[in-house]
């Protein structure tokens, strides 16, 4: 579970409508080939990877911004990051949800999903999302 602290009383936000939350910022934000990863019985550390590819390093740095933002005015807070200096991989830990966002050249050299094998890959329309978040699976030039 992870607390929200915005100064309003919530309920904590289960980890996987975290998980689902962030999947419906970067996909906002176009982000591309976003996977998620159910990673609580194969790494004891964090429930879930969220992946995703940006096409260039400013579109790295708008989701970046995004996820940081959006989850910030809920109250979530990342507990570190790194890469945003380079924008090449960017690393968001939110506790029990990590996010991982690339370059198209790193995401295929790194291949989370390939070394992540044994973890569950997660059908994107089926996370749980918190109340009120919809998830819009438009793609480009789809109107």
């Amino acid at each position: 579970m992870t607390d929200i602290d915005d100064g309003k009383r919530h309920e904590p936000l289960p980890t996987d409508q975290l998980a689902g939350l962030v999947v419906s910022l970067l996909t906002e934000r176009k982000g591309e080939d976003i996977v998620v990863l159910k990673m609580d019985e194969v790494l004891p550390i964090t429930d879930w990877f969220v992946v995703a590819t940006g096409r260039n390093r400013r579109h790295v740095d708008a989701l970046t911004e995004h996820v940081l933002v959006s989850l910030k005015a809920r109250g979530v807070h990342a507990r570190n990051r790194s890469g945003k200096d380079t924008g090449r991989w960017v690393l968001l830990d939110f506790g029990w949800v990590v996010v991982h966002l690339f370059q198209p050249e790193e995401r295929e050299y790194y291949d989370l999903e390939m070394l992540w094998a044994d973890a569950g890959k997660v059908d994107l329309a089926s996370m749980p999302l918190p109340e009120g978040v919809e998830l819009t699976t438009e793609e480009p030039g789809e109107s």
